[in-house]
């Protein structure tokens, strides 16, 4: 049975959509829980062909922009075409083939980083597993008993505050990361006078919306959010994007 409310609500959003988003405009999209699925193992998160095919077709209308907190690197491996991306939650770029730090201590963090690594704190609390990216490190809470969570999550405090760095709490993550970087401020560094588009799933993507409430933004799935819309998964969203290229 179709949900009379939620195909008007899908309706008027595509209509702002193709309104408000002229070709040429620019869109800035996040990666994981928005544009893909959110798996238990990250280091899995493959575009698909259909999203391939589809942000190839945006590409060539649109200034896209992904923005995300994994690095280049693996965001160019994961969608599998070139596409200008902001990664590590908006202190590095990928604009045309070149990567370009957005702060000016970006590449210092390495090796506070690689200290944290070798302290192998997998090794410490079974079901934990540790990303090592380059300037940042995340922990994946996804197989931890939720006795361990908050021992984790005391040692990541501390951790934070002995390296200088900025802790980030989503979805069966902890990340430390460089201080005083977000994707509203990121984003705001390649904006240009026209209003543009930007989605997200998640506590980063929130500071965009705040940012650029001129813009349409888009939250994909549950919970109070700063977007002017919301959509409840991947694939409604998917739909969305597929406006932009009729």
């Amino acid at each position: 049975m179709v949900d009379e409310k939620s195909s008007e609500y899908d309706q008027k959003l595509m209509k702002a959509v193709k309104k408000e988003i002229v070709e040429g405009s620019q869109v800035f999209l996040d990666y994981d829980g928005t544009l893909v699925p959110i798996v238990i193992n990250p280091e899995e998160c493959y575009a698909d062909t259909d999203l391939r095919n589809l942000l190839a077709r945006i590409s060539k209308k649109y200034q896209l922009f992904i923005v995300s907190g994994r690095q280049i690197s693996e965001l160019r491996e994961f969608i599998g075409i070139d596409v200008n991306i902001i990664g590590m939650h908006g202190a590095i770029s990928y604009i045309k083939g070149k990567e370009v730090p957005l702060v000016p201590d970006f590449y210092q963090y390495q090796e506070k980083v690689r200290k944290i690594a070798e302290m192998h704190l997998e090794k410490q609390f079974q079901g934990l597993r540790v990303y090592n990216k380059s300037s940042g490190i995340l922990l994946h809470l996804g197989l931890v008993d939720n006795i361990l969570r908050e021992k984790i999550s005391e040692r990541v405090n501390e951790l934070g505050q002995e390296s200088g760095m900025d802790i980030y709490r989503g979805k069966d993550v902890l990340e430390l990361k460089i201080p005083n970087v977000n994707k509203g401020d990121a984003i705001r560094k390649f904006r240009d006078q026209t209003k543009c588009l930007i989605a997200g799933d998640e506590q980063t993507d929130e500071m965009a919306f705040r940012e650029c409430n001129e813009c349409v933004t888009i939250h994909v799935g549950k919970g109070p959010t700063a977007a002017r819309y919301t959509v409840p998964d991947v694939y409604s969203f998917r739909k969305i994007l597929e406006t932009l290229v009729r």
